[in-house]
């Protein structure tokens, strides 16, 4: 019997219309968003990115403030309603217990004219071993992801 992935799903809403939010969200500055919490680093910065990101295939390392980094990609884009990524941690602690991590948002208009976003993140264990402490890592990473999304909605509502 095999696992499903250790996953995190968080949603808000915002007034804002589906193409703005989407605009806005998909480019946005992670270590404006991602500032840590608890003992999950914060994004330092973003290098070697291959594009405006939005285009499948396109490329980019993301860089931790425990000196960690993990290169993503972008997998899916398909404004304004969705896209997806996948994310390869090349060093640090999850390194050893993730393979790969996937992450998609979807931003669905709501009948007052604005949207609703959905953030969805899967990890993929390296070992069955690992699935366990991905579990627990999980809900840290909900709580960090709703946080992230609070301050991605606040700068979107500026």
């Amino acid at each position: 019997m095999r696992l499903p992935a250790p996953s995190a799903l968080v949603s808000i809403k915002t007034p804002v219309d589906q193409g703005d939010a989407f605009h806005f969200t998909v480019p946005v500055n992670l270590g404006s968003i991602f500032t840590g919490w608890g003992p999950l680093p914060a994004v330092t910065e973003t290098t070697d990115q291959t594009g405006a990101w939005d285009t499948v295939g396109q490329t980019r390392t993301v860089w931790l403030s425990d000196g960690s980094y993990a290169q993503e990609r972008l997998t899916g884009y398909r404004s304004p309603l969705h896209f997806t990524y996948t994310v390869t941690p090349q060093t640090g602690m999850l390194s050893l217990l993730v393979r790969e991590a996937r992450g998609a948002w979807w931003f669905l208009p709501d009948s007052g004219g604005g949207t609703e976003i959905w953030w969805q993140y899967d990890f993929h264990p390296r070992t069955p071993w690992a699935w366990l402490p991905l579990a627990f890592i999980s809900v840290l990473w909900q709580a960090y992801m709703k946080r992230a999304l609070h301050l991605l909605v606040r700068q979107l509502e500026k």
